[in-house]
């Protein structure tokens, strides 16, 4: 079988690591799944045109509306995550570089999901305890 990797890249190791397709499906069936619920969230915003602030909060507390916005929220934290880990695999060419701002991106974008997510989850709360009394 004849090789045509260098003899530098061979004692480097350098090359394929057989790892990217498993990064390049997760963001291809998270933005499948975006797609189905941007279209939900879309058509489902649209509705609620013109209704008071009450109404909209109640639409986000209905336990599915709240189950679907967070599910839109993780998976959309999760695909920006995954695009912007690409662009920086690809263009930051200093090692330690790279590292800080992978790290700084993927800290920044887990604070404020999980911060958007525990305002869905509160308002769900707070809409389900109004509802009780």
């Amino acid at each position: 079988m004849k090789r045509y990797q260098t003899p530098l890249g061979r004692v480097k190791g350098l090359g394929s690591a057989h790892a990217g397709s498993v990064s390049w499906l997760a963001q291809k069936v998270s933005a499948v799944v975006l797609a189905l619920l941007f279209l939900w969230f879309a058509f489902s915003f649209a509705s609620l045109y013109g209704k008071s602030f009450e109404e909209v909060l109640f639409w986000v507390g209905t336990p599915m509306n709240t189950v679907l916005l967070v599910v839109l929220v993780v998976a959309g934290i999760y695909h920006a995550i995954l695009g912007l880990q690409v662009l920086i695999e690809d263009y930051v060419s200093k090692t330690c570089q790279r590292i800080v701002i992978l790290s700084a991106m993927r800290v920044i974008l887990s604070v404020i999901g999980v911060a958007i997510v525990w305002a869905i989850i509160r308002v769900g709360f707070i809409v389900s305890t109004m509802m009780m009394h």
